[in-house]
């Protein structure tokens, strides 16, 4: 038995190939993992033309998933007590209601959040953004142009959002990239990935062999940055 990790269409695929007549596909948790199993001597070819007929229900599949993990686990209130990631580093969280203007602060490991008096779940939440925001805004003044440099291509504009399924999008006419929120939590090498794959996209559009082999030459190590990013 022989066990790879591929990349099909921006999807992670884990492909085993071992004694067995037909070829399979299983979701599996966590974070909705694509196991393929084919036999020993399955042309790449051919699992690539398996991969593109389960492409629709490999999505959907995946979505489920996610979508169950995502309601198993109980929903951050944003209260005193919890712990927020922050750079791969869990910190504390500390709020107090208070009639002052609200005020988010990095406290050495604790997030300090002065929050309204009827402050809701989502705005505590947006306050915790707001920070994510100042420290990607931070990190990214000096790893953009270090990124830039790597890959060749210059983006014009850079925004943030959470996402629910994307750490980032490009858009290639307009040469704007969007970063997710959530990066903050992550450790720092998964947003030097995520941004060099970003940027790949202004040289090819898709997640193809050419994209690939412009990620192997920018990025050496990306797909372990990629399964980090995904796994922590």
């Amino acid at each position: 038995m022989t066990e790879q990790d591929m990349e099909y269409k921006g999807i992670v695929i884990h492909l085993t190939r071992k004694k067995i007549k037909n070829l399979y596909i299983r979701i599996k948790e966590p974070n909705a993992r694509v196991m393929v199993s084919v036999p020993f001597h399955t042309p790449q070819e051919a699992v690539f033309d398996f991969l593109e007929k389960q492409y629709g229900w490999i999505c959907k599949k995946r979505k489920e998933v996610l979508e169950a993990e995502r309601k198993a686990e109980p929903e951050k209130q944003y209260l005193s007590g919890e712990s927020c990631l922050l750079w791969g580093i869990p910190h504390k969280l500390i709020t107090e209601r208070s009639l002052k203007k609200p005020l988010t602060e990095l406290r050495e490991n604790t997030i300090y959040m002065r929050v309204t008096a009827n402050s809701t779940q989502v705005d505590r939440r947006k306050q915790l953004d707001g920070l994510y925001r100042e420290q990607l805004e931070k990190r990214l003044t000096e790893l953009i142009p270090e990124c830039e440099k790597i890959v060749g291509k210059h983006a014009l504009e850079w925004r943030f959002r959470r996402m629910k399924t994307r750490w980032g999008s490009c858009h290639i006419q307009k040469k704007r990239i969007c970063l997710n929120l959530q990066l903050a939590e992550k450790s720092p090498d998964c947003l030097e990935y995520v941004v060099i794959h970003e940027l790949t996209h202004l040289h090819e559009r898709g997640h193809n062999k050419r994209f690939r082999e412009l990620m192997d030459s920018f990025c050496p190590d990306w797909r372990e940055k990629k399964r980090k990013l995904n796994r922590e």
